[in-house]
Order: structure tokens, then sequence, then C-alpha cells
């Protein structure tokens, strides 16, 4: 059941938006001047809030209703990652923990990758005993270790209780003498989920070996499951090492993957500053690596698209009260928002659990990105709109997506637009529509901080908490007539433009 199925006060309450304009001609003289009374209150608090707000910037947004679709993103677009470190205990692997499982479930449907660094550390073996680790998990150890065969199972069951996606990342670091990739451990794990019927797509850490698990996948029942690699980094370097691997990789894989997967960070974990992740120069390194990437695939001559497959702030762990706080959305939501219109099919976050750029902490308490992440997954649908602004490069950043079919008002059709304000001032934003004569009605969630590195998270002021029973609160808009919009200093907004009547979402 959906959010708004859930919540369904809003649609009660604002019933009226898909009645035809005739109708209100019908109210009383009385309601008309409450009415004109209320317009000039609300003109004069406009004027009160730019001047106590001290503008700084005006910003205009146009949406051509007639325009065609110009992407169309997976329905498990915002997807996530697990760390294959956290097998190595999985006594403080919360894989079984319901409110975990509940977390969980609110980012569905996506994919979950099981990968990182330790995947090419790990054997698996279903005759030994669940054990607990000794070696540190932290992302980083690249110590050998053993994963269970009852291990392997509960991080399964947590991915169908969740409603999500598993993938595995397979060892790709275990060679027969010659060099050549050993698969008799891959073959283990892969005809054991055949055995108990698991539903799991594959990946093998940042090998070529690719050929060969395709034509392994396939006789062993796996012939309809995603294989996507090979996982390239260091897209954007100077010596444009990655771009190269890609370009060889495609180039030799005989149309093995279904996706192209790439790692993409921003920020040295150990090193970033707070202002960082408020710099658009930042955000501009992704564009240029997206572009890189696509440069790859279009030289290759290859209908295939690209992943995100590893993706955050921050490498290295991500960067201390920083990767896993409030700042930390700006560069989550605008990667989403950027990804989506430039073609990338997935984007999976680095990650769900552990380390410094989780989205839920080891308490179990939401971070800021969960809940941006889930409003994500309220209000955006796969469809994604042109926006044209003065620019996509600089301190405000927006995309338009078509408005998810459950968090429409009784079918009226609406439109999604989303992003941030990077300016330390309020900045006034003016949408302008073509070619759309039903009238519109904005409802505006704008999330804000205490400060820039809390933890908590606010919508529209208040505080966003779960309910006591684990169920998400009413997110509840601020509903105006008008298309012009203060955004708050270092702000993300949700804003849904219902009775927008777009061609692309019809």
């Amino acid at each position: 059941m959906s959010y708004f199925e859930n919540n369904i006060w809003n649609k009660n309450e604002y019933h009226t938006l898909g009645r035809k304009e005739n109708e209100q001609a019908a109210k009383s003289i009385i309601g008309s001047i409450v009415v004109g009374i209320f317009l000039i209150l609300f003109v004069i608090s406009l004027w009160n809030v730019g001047r106590s707000h001290h503008l700084s910037k005006n910003f205009v947004a146009i949406i051509d209703t007639d325009s065609k679709l110009l992407q169309k993103t997976s329905e498990r677009y915002l997807s996530f990652g697990l760390d294959s470190s956290n097998l190595r205990d999985m006594t403080v692997f919360p894989v079984k923990k319901d409110k975990f499982i509940n977390l969980a479930r609110y980012l569905s449907p996506a994919f979950v990758r099981v990968g990182g660094t330790s995947a090419d550390c790990l054997f698996f073996d279903e005759n030994v005993l669940s054990e607990k680790a000794t070696s540190p998990v932290d992302g980083q150890d690249i110590s050998n270790f053993t994963l269970a065969a009852d291990d392997y199972l509960a991080v399964y069951q947590f991915t169908k209780k969740s409603q999500l996606r598993m993938m595995f990342d397979l060892n790709a670091l275990i060679r027969n003498p010659d060099g050549s990739w050993n698969d008799s451990n891959a073959r283990d794990i892969i005809n054991f989920s055949k055995g108990h019927s698991m539903e799991v797509d594959w990946q093998l850490g940042n090998a070529a070996d690719y050929i060969r698990l395709r034509k392994l996948l396939n006789h062993l029942g796996y012939e309809m499951s995603f294989l996507v690699g090979p996982e390239v980094n260091h897209i954007g370097d100077d010596n444009r090492a990655g771009e190269k691997y890609a370009t060889e990789f495609l180039n030799n894989s005989k149309s093995t993957v279904d996706f192209l997967t790439w790692h993409q960070y921003y920020l040295n974990g150990h090193e970033a500053k707070v202002m960082d992740f408020v710099d658009p120069n930042v955000f501009n390194r992704l564009p240029m690596q997206v572009d890189r990437v696509q440069d790859v695939i279009t030289q290759s001559n290859k209908k295939i698209r690209m992943w995100m497959s590893e993706t955050s702030t921050a490498w290295g762990g991500g960067a201390p009260e920083l990767s896993n706080r409030f700042v930390a959305g700006f560069l989550w939501l605008d990667k989403l928002g950027y990804g989506a219109a430039a073609g990338v099919d997935v984007v999976v976050r680095q990650s769900l659990f552990g380390g410094n750029y989780a989205m839920v902490g080891e308490d179990l308490k939401p971070n800021p990105d969960w809940w941006v992440s889930v409003m994500y997954k309220q209000f955006v649908s796969q469809r994604v709109l042109k926006l044209k602004t003065p620019s996509a490069s600089g301190t405000v950043r927006l995309y338009a997506h078509c408005t998810l079919e459950s968090a429409l008002i009784y079918r009226v059709p609406a439109v999604t637009v989303y992003g941030v304000n990077l300016n330390n001032d309020y900045v006034r934003l003016s949408l302008l529509l073509s070619n759309n004569s039903r009238k519109s009605k904005l409802f505006l969630y704008i999330l804000t901080a205490d400060s820039l590195q809390s933890r908590d998270i606010r919508l529209n002021g208040e505080i966003l908490n779960l309910n006591p029973d684990g169920s998400l609160p009413a997110f509840k808009p601020v509903i105006m007539d008008s298309q012009v919009i203060t955004l708050p200093p270092y702000s993300m907004t949700f804003i849904l433009m219902h009775g927008v009547e777009h061609r692309a979402c019809m």
C-alpha cells in the first residue's frame, strides 16, 4: 500500500483539484470577499518575506508541457549497497531485525548490491557453521574469510522481506596457477542459490572474466538474471585510466553484460570539509564523469546503458560526521536528478548500513539521506522531463519528472520538480508553464536542518521521525496557488505541481 493510501487526509481535504473551473463560479459573494482579503494579505506577506529574508537571487524554471519524454529510468533507479565487509561479522549485521527490514522496505523497489572490496576475499562454504569474525569490519580489511550458507540465506531473506532484489558480487581473485579465473567457488554459490530458488543478479568484482561467468549462469539456470560490470573506477582522472579500461572491456566482453557499471565518488573521506558538500564545483564533477562514460559507450557502438553501481559523497568509507549528516543530502539529491536526466539507468547508493556514509546508523535510526531517498521514492516517477533553467551547474539545481502515480490526487495529472538551493540566502523561484490551461496547485515539501552537520532533518520546519509503530509520519505540504516560491538557505525541495497536464505524463 502506498504512502498516500495510508495518509489519505490530503486527498480528502484537497479533492476539489479535479473539479472544473466553472464550479468555482458558484462560490458565494462572502467567500469571494474572504479570498480577496486573503490574497491581499498574502501579497503583503510575500513583500515582507522578501524584505526580511534578503533575497539574493531570482531563479526561473520553465516546463514545456508539450515536450517529449527526456529519459526513462529503471523502476529500481534509486538502489543501494550493503558492503561485503558486513558479512565478516553477522552478529552486528542487523539483517534479521524487523526494524532494519522495515527501513529497507520503504526504499523498495530497489536492487541491493552485496559487494565491495571484501567480495574478493569471500569464500562460500555451505558445510560450515556461522562464526563470528575476529577482524575489524571497516570495509578496508583485505583478509580472506568464509561465508556460511546460513548467513548467505539470512542476507537473501532480508532482501525478500524488504521487497528488494539482491545483486551478489562474486570473488574475482580466486585464480588457477596459470592466472585464469577459478570459478569453482562461484559455481558453489550459484548452485546453492538455484537449489534454494533464490532470485539473484550477479557481479564479478573488477575482473573481466564475464564471458565465462555468463556461460556458467546460463548453464546453471540463471540465464534470465542480470550480469553487470565491470565496476570501473577512476572515471575522470587525468590519465583516463578508467575510460581506457571500460573501452577495453566493451571491446572484448562480447555483449555478456546487461549494463556497464562504474563507481562514482566526489571527495576523499579523510580530507573532505563541510563546505565541499555545498560547493558547485564539486557537484560539477559528476556531469563530466557521466559524459566520459557515455562517450565510451557511444564509441563502442553497443546498445547498453550505464549504472553507477557504487556511489556516495566520499570514498574511504565516507567523511566522518559529514557523509551521514544533513549536508550530504545535497550531493545525493542532485546526483539522483542529474543521473536520471543524463540517462543513467540505476544509481546504487553506498550504503544502507555500515561506514560513515550509511543511510541508517548503527542505532538503526534513519540518517537524513534515508529521508531524502524515501521522499524521492514517494514523489518521483521513472519518467524524466526536460526542465529549462538559466544554469544547471550553479547554486540552484532543479530537475523534473512526472509525479509518481500513487502520489496523484484523484488521478489529476501532476509534475514533480525537485532539487537543491546551495546558497546561504533565500532564493525566489518562479516555476513557469507553457501550454497548460488547467489551474494548478503546488504542494511544497522543503527540507532543512538546524545546522549543516545535523543528524536531524526538518520537513517544512518539523523534525522528521518515524511513528512509534515504525510507519512513516504524514508528509504535510505547504499548499500554494502561486507558482512563485521562496527557497530557504541550504535547503532541498520537492514541489508537486498538481493539475499540470504534461504531454509525457498523460
